[in-house]
């Protein structure tokens, strides 16, 4: 079964609202996420809740670390980007500019697909 998106019309406009944490299904069918902004529409109950966790939140280079060891494996990670000290993302971001962020949403998004599939559920693009 499809659910809906009212706000977003296709996938390129909904995979940049970051997609990990909590999610609702109302009884209309409608996929919302639940954050400091979240209001139920109006009529609308919750039918299922669901929870994207993609990897844990203390792990923040975690997805980077991934996209890198894919599209630059002739590198080691941990010393070209001195991980042990803040700064990994800017000192990518010198080298090899935002090409991780596109990666990213992609796993986010699968990470979505997955779980909503998880229950009978599926993207209204897919």
């Amino acid at each position: 079964m499809k659910v809906t998106i009212n706000w977003a019309k296709t996938k390129d406009d909904f995979i940049v609202t970051g997609l990990a944490g909590e999610w609702i299904i109302t009884t209309k069918n409608e996929l919302i996420k639940k954050d400091i902004c979240f209001v139920l529409p109006k009529g609308a109950t919750i039918k299922k809740e669901i929870m994207v966790v993609v990897r844990a939140v203390y792990h923040t280079t975690d997805f980077l670390r991934l996209f890198c060891n894919e599209h630059h494996p002739e590198i080691d990670f941990d010393t070209e980007f001195e991980t042990d000290k803040p700064g990994v993302f800017a000192r990518y971001e010198d080298k090899y500019g935002h090409d991780y962020e596109d990666g990213v949403m992609e796993l986010e998004y699968e990470a979505l697909k997955e779980e909503l599939a998880k229950i009978g559920y599926e993207l209204p693009w897919e």
